[in-house]
């Protein structure tokens, strides 16, 4: 990493909970990374010398105009969570769409790749909603631009990422964060539906070395997935924080699974030894 070029990338949505993680072992290990995030959920800044922030919209920012070609582009700037976005599905498309076209922009003006993060895990033919209508709307396009300028990127799916950090969207947090929450609280875990729904539960420090290992593999990838490969169910979840549950109606446009079939990397990090570690530093009498 003697280059200056190749030694900077560009992170959007790097204030966030994977966005930060990754943000923090790239400046680790001697990146100079900027990082765009107008801070509408992300709020992790770090003080580093060679972690510069732009506190913008990544569709609105001329970033080109601000610095020099970087190696690559990870964009993580999309509007998460399902359930979220069947309540506001004007904001998770618009967001989704304009920040994935800026960036496909800016890989096309610096001839450099891009990192397509937080594609859905969740098959978009199995579940329509704004969250993954607009997630394959951004693939299309990253095909139009790969197709009329040559745009060199991959696609990264992430499957339901949890660990320290996690990112409060209140209602719509993910489950672990919620469970967390409600356990704190003294509250009962809300399940909804039977709890029969299973997730491929995967720790962001193993995204995190997924990511870091694509920048060094010499193999062009399509796409790669982050996961186990050994889903849970949500009530066996909620059971390992051994505090009382209580179901709801289910909430509907959610896939009954998700299961990472082709991880890129083995993910040695434990779901329930996360929740046991976390208990043990955060017992409260329930």
């Amino acid at each position: 990493m003697t280059d200056e070029i190749e030694a900077k990338i560009v992170v959007t949505g790097g204030c966030g909970f994977i966005g930060s993680h990754l943000v923090d072992r790239l400046s680790d290990i001697g990146f100079h990374v900027y990082v765009v995030d107008d801070m509408r959920q992300g709020k992790y800044v770090i003080d580093r010398p060679n972690v510069e922030y732009f506190f913008e919209d990544v569709s609105t920012c001329k970033l080109t105009e601000k610095i020099t070609r970087p190696l690559a582009i990870m964009h993580l700037a999309n509007s998460p969570r399902v359930r979220r976005s069947l309540e506001e599905p004007r904001d998770t498309i618009d967001n989704n769409i304009t920040t994935t076209t800026a960036v496909a922009d800016w890989a096309r003006h610096w001839h450099t790749y891009l990192f397509f993060a937080t594609s859905s895990s969740t098959q978009y033919k199995d579940s329509v909603n704004p969250y993954t209508w607009s997630k394959a709307a951004c693939e299309g396009i990253l095909e139009l631009y790969k197709e009329l300028y040559d745009l060199k990127y991959m696609k990264m799916f992430f499957y339901n990422v949890y660990g320290p950090g996690e990112a409060d969207y209140g209602p719509y947090s993910t489950v672990i964060r919620k469970f967390k929450k409600d356990y704190l609280k003294g509250n009962p875990l809300t399940i909804f539906g039977n709890g029969s729904k299973e997730r491929d539960f995967t720790h962001v420090d193993d995204v995190v070395q997924g990511i870091l290992q694509l920048l060094v593999d010499s193999d062009h990838h399509e796409e790669v997935h982050f996961g186990k490969g050994d889903p849970k169910t949500i009530l066996s979840i909620a059971q390992a924080f051994n505090t009382s549950i209580v179901h709801s109606f289910d909430k509907p446009g959610e896939a009954q699974t998700t299961i990472c079939k082709k991880p890129y990397i083995e993910c040695p990090n434990d779901v329930f030894s996360y929740i046991d570690n976390w208990l043990k530093e955060n017992t409260i009498d329930n």
